[in-house]
């Protein structure tokens, strides 16, 4: 990055340049958080049971209001349909390609419809992304820690199943 640009960035006349290229962002593949439970009800859409948070604010707000142990989200019928397919094997691209093929919508509305749908669930705790090895390979250690990413082995992820999802520990959906 030139000095000019450093000094606009500094002062927030300039975003600062993203990490990663779109294109490469487009090779994630988002992958559902094992610890929750998750069904299909009977009108197709997808209810995921989000438990209580665990963390100071949790435990503080529980003592001074009653919060249940858990609340079920409904997704629509879109984001059901995007659920069910965060399983690590599709990667944005092709989820993007799936959304335009099944709803008959432009590619780059559904691409950035997406990718905030994306991100909200990922700050709830509910998705992570597995981020390729060449594109890992490319990230300083500074971007990584700023964005966030922890480099996690592939065998340590369980396998998922298709119906429902159990897990004795509670996710924190603060982050």
């Amino acid at each position: 990055m030139r000095l000019w640009e450093q000094i606009l960035t500094r002062f927030r006349r300039q975003k600062p340049p993203p990490a990663i290229a779109r294109h490469e962002a487009m090779q994630v593949m988002p992958i559902r958080n094992p610890a929750l439970e998750w069904e299909v009800n009977e009108e197709g859409n997808v209810v995921v049971t989000l438990p209580r948070r665990r963390d100071l604010k949790g435990r503080l707000l529980t003592f001074f209001f009653a919060i249940p142990e858990s609340r079920p989200i409904v997704l629509d019928e879109v984001g059901s349909f995007i659920w069910q397919r965060c399983d690590g094997d599709h990667d944005v691209h092709k989820l993007v390609a799936r959304l335009c093929d099944e709803y008959n919508l432009n590619p780059k509305e559904v691409q950035v419809s997406l990718i905030e749908y994306m991100k909200m669930l990922g700050r709830r705790g509910m998705i992570a992304v597995a981020v390729p090895e060449e594109i890992m390979a490319k990230i300083d250690e500074a971007t990584k820690k700023q964005l966030g990413i922890n480099e996690v082995a592939l065998s340590s992820v369980p396998p998922a199943t298709t119906d429902t999802q159990d897990s004795p520990e509670p996710v924190d959906t603060d982050q």
